[in-house]
């Protein structure tokens, strides 16, 4: 830099009066600044085509089935062509595809030269995010005017409404409100724009001329989002994700650590609850910070403040919680690592931080005595036991989150009650009926006059094919539950013949299970008889690849062995086997029972159309293909053995008809039983139950120790309803996630059936306002939170540093597992 650069340079650093700096504005700068574009020309994607899914590294080709704004995750989902075969079908869901073959111009590198504006040099040259960066190099050129005055190069300036792909422009959407939109497609007229960090779903066409489009920034204040092009030199293919940040202020994504999903789940919805985000945006909680609290000493309480304060920036911002990780950590072990954890739990040691930050006792009094009441003075015992627990614990979170549940129990001797009341912060609600399914099972009877019928058969999860045969014997007259063989049909075959004790929960719900009745089997370990699968095919191939057709079928054959004197217990499997002349007239014969004795469409006489002559009877034994016994020969059983028909043509086979029982109605067509709603969870809750065995009750008032009748009611209703879905269950023996989906209202929510306090029920109408999702299995899954913004009352998709506007009906989901929700009437400052 020269000596008059440098003189210009301090004259520009003074501070100039106010004719010069109008002078100045005034003056065209003699320079000018321009930054090079790199961009590589992609298509859409569309349901149906032919993509490759990047899974773990690698690549595997499939079929498209859903785009990635389905997903709450911004996932595709793929079905991989090594999937196809799979029983279940298993799809792939993954952020990363690319087309097997590419369209034509995919993929071209597109370089241009654009100026840069006063408003992107005064924004983003700190932070060059804006397409200035390419493999890390910002690629600038200064431009300086000729000496006649003129530029060198020429800025094309067209009208605004001269619509290109990518144009940002202000859009008045169909709530009428203005909004920072993009240009996504042109087509003659008409342009498809999308809402600049809002769902997918909300994405519309729109006229060219209407008056709903305006230039950028004439309604709404541009915000710069972080948009950074993904693509590269190296592979510049892949899906697309949401935006860090919001439409309004307090809709911000907050930055995952690793595995701390599950912390800005509970996070967000804390941020989004009334009264509570006033109280520590404005500062409030400050003066109520008790240094002595217990563990943290008010650092809890700070963080968090500090936190929410940070997400409500009037400039929406991905916020790093890492301060407040680390405050959770010290206060709670569990939550010092990076595991993953769970969001209630994590809601928990909040509740109890900030409590103990901001308890405003700071000296608690000693109370050795229990508040305990009979039943018939309840209002007294619940106003002197919340009052006893007020002097104790007073803070803003006791305030709006806390209530009070109350607990009796009925001595079974003397028929006492002793109630109690106790405090409550968050509502943990069971679920109805989480120990039974419904399994639906095809019942085949012995007598060929009685017809086939499916039911709908209630079983315990952890039972066995004992208690199905059981339950199956209930409902179907004239039924022998120890003469019944179950199996698992797929694709037109027995997969797998279930012994008794084989445990129902491994069998899932849209198993096609058959159960067929065999008179001659005999109790316990039957050595006189073996159960065999009998499966269709048709004539033309031996090869057990042949395709298998139809509903196959069970039996029983009776077994002859080598030597009579020994006793059957002391036989190996070689030493039985059946004629095959005997086996092949008992398999004919109950073929016979298994198919309809009508089938015009095959052959003009019915009878001829079952008759044995149109399929044959072959076995097959180890790796050998099928071949038809001849008389004299014998047939030995082992794992391998397998016995088929063999038809003439497919037409020749029909078979027989399956009524449906009315038990399938009742139970919603056995896909799962009745629908789960939240009132039935709180009448779950509420219900009298027996206490186990091992949690006995000792009454005070005979002192007789037994299990007593113990049932719960809600009392004091809070400000603030936080209700946990318990979806985890753990046991002994296993654990279990329940996928059930919950159907709670968004608005409404009367709890005046629920509260025994009758002044409680004048002011009992909730409405919903945050939930917290988890989706996946036990072994970690994923969370997110749906919450309504304080401001503009819009519901909001807020995953980790992803944000997004949703529409209210997205908000009901089968992955909720905690339900916030506020009385009508709080108070609601934001």
């Amino acid at each position: 830099v020269g000596a008059a650069d440098r003189k210009s340079a301090a004259e520009a650093a003074s501070t100039p009066t106010k004719s010069e700096d109008k002078e100045e504005k005034n003056k065209e700068a003699a320079v000018r600044l321009w930054y090079r574009e790199e961009t590589r020309r992609t298509f859409p994607y569309e349901v149906g085509e032919r993509v490759e899914a990047c899974y773990r590294g690698e690549w595997y080709p499939g079929d498209l089935l859903h785009l990635a704004d389905k997903d709450p995750h911004n996932r595709f989902v793929v079905l991989c062509d090594e999937d196809k075969d799979k029983k279940s079908k298993p799809t792939t869901k993954v952020k990363l595809i690319r087309r097997e073959k590419l369209l034509p111009g995919e993929g071209e590198k597109i370089i241009s030269w654009k100026p840069v504006n006063d408003m992107q040099l005064r924004v983003q040259l700190g932070d060059p995010n804006f397409s200035l960066v390419s493999n890390r190099v910002c690629k600038l050129m200064l431009e300086t005017k000729k000496t006649d005055g003129t530029w060198v190069r020429e800025i094309k300036v067209r009208d605004w409404r001269d619509f290109e792909v990518n144009d940002e422009i202000d859009c008045l959407d169909t709530e009428n409100h203005w909004l920072a939109a993009q240009v996504l497609q042109v087509n003659n007229n008409r342009i498809y724009v999308t809402y600049i960090g809002y769902e997918r779903d909300w994405n519309e066409w729109i006229d060219t001329n209407s008056e709903r489009l305006a230039k950028a920034g004439t309604h709404c204040e541009r915000k710069e989002f972080s948009r950074r092009m993904d693509y590269d030199d190296g592979d510049w293919r892949g899906g697309g994700g949401g935006y860090s940040g919001g439409g309004v202020r307090g809709s911000v994504g907050l930055r995952n650590l690793g595995n701390t999903c599950f912390m800005n789940s509970t996070l967000q919805c804390m941020n989004a609850t009334p009264v509570l985000a006033d109280f520590f945006v404005d500062g409030d909680y400050t003066s109520e910070i008790n240094p002595d609290a217990y563990k943290s000493h008010g650092r809890i309480a700070r963080e968090f403040g500090k936190l929410l304060k940070e997400m409500w920036d009037r400039r929406p911002h991905t916020v790093t919680p890492s301060r407040f990780k680390s405050a959770i950590g010290d206060y709670s072990d569990r939550f010092s690592g990076y595991q993953q954890q769970d969001s209630q739990e994590l809601l928990a040691a909040l509740l109890e931080g900030l409590h103990e930050d901001l308890n405003r006792v700071r000296k608690k009094p000693y109370d050795p005595n229990p508040v305990i009441g009979n039943g018939e003075d309840d209002e007294e015992k619940a106003e002197l036991s919340w009052s006893k627990h007020r002097k104790r614990e007073d803070s803003v979170i006791i305030d709006n989150i806390y209530g009070q549940i109350r607990s009796q129990v009925i001595c079974p001797a003397c028929n006492r009650a002793s109630v109690k009341f106790d405090p409550c912060g968050i509502l943990q609600l069971p679920f109805p009926n989480v120990d039974t399914k419904v399994q639906v099972v095809t019942l085949v009877r012995a007598n060929p006059e009685l017809p086939r019928r499916a039911y709908a058969v209630a079983v315990p999860k952890n039972g066995s094919v004992i208690d199905l045969h059981q339950e199956l014997a209930k409902m179907a007259a004239g039924v022998n539950a120890k003469k019944l063989v179950s199996c698992e049909i797929y694709q037109s075959k027995v997969y797998k013949i279930f012994s008794p004790r084989h445990q129902l929960e491994s069998i899932m719900a849209n198993d096609k299970i058959y159960a067929f009745e065999c008179p001659d089997l005999k109790e316990g370990k039957d050595r006189d008889n073996v159960i065999i699968a009998v499966n269709h095919k048709v004539s033309g191939g031996s090869s057990y690849y042949d395709q298998d057709f139809g509903t196959p079928f069970l039996l029983t054959l009776p077994l002859e062995r080598r030597s009579s004197g020994a006793s059957s217990a002391s036989y190996d499997d070689d030493d039985e086997y059946i004629s095959a002349e005997k086996a092949q007239r008992i398999i004919r014969e109950k073929a016979m029972m298994h198919v309809e004795n009508t089938n015009t469409a095959a052959t003009s006489s019915s009878s001829e159309a079952a008759a044995p002559s149109r399929f044959k009877v072959m076995f097959k034994q180890g790796y050998d293909d099928f071949k038809e016994y001849k008389n004299g020969e014998k047939i030995q059983f082992g794992r391998s053995f397998e016995a088929a028909l063999f038809w003439e043509k497919k037409d020749y086979y029909q078979p027989a008809g399956i009524k449906k029982d009315k038990s399938l109605q009742s139970s919603g067509g056995g896909s799962g039983g009745e629908v789960v709603t939240l009132e039935g969870c709180l009448r779950g809750f509420t219900k009298e139950e027996l206490l186990s065995a091992g949690n006995e009750y000792k009454c005070d008032h005979c002192g007789h120790e037994g299990r007593g009748k113990k049932k719960l009611d809600l009392w004091r209703l809070p400000n603030i309803l936080i209700i946990q879905l318990k979806r985890f269950q753990y046991t002994r023996h296993y654990r279990s996630k329940i996928e059930t989906y919950v159907e709670y209202p968004l608005e409404g929510l009367d709890m005046s059936p629920w509260t025994r306090c009758e002044a409680q029920k004048k002011d009992s109408t909730y409405d919903l306002f945050a939930v917290s999702c988890h989706g996946g299995g036990l072994g970690g899954g994923h969370y997110w939170a749906y919450a309504k913004n304080l401001i503009d009352k819009k519901w909001y998709t807020l995953n980790d540093s992803s944000v997004s506007r949703m529409s209210p009906e997205k908000v009901r989901t089968s992955d909720a597992y905690l339900l916030f929700y506020v009385k009508r009437g709080a108070t609601q400052k934001k």
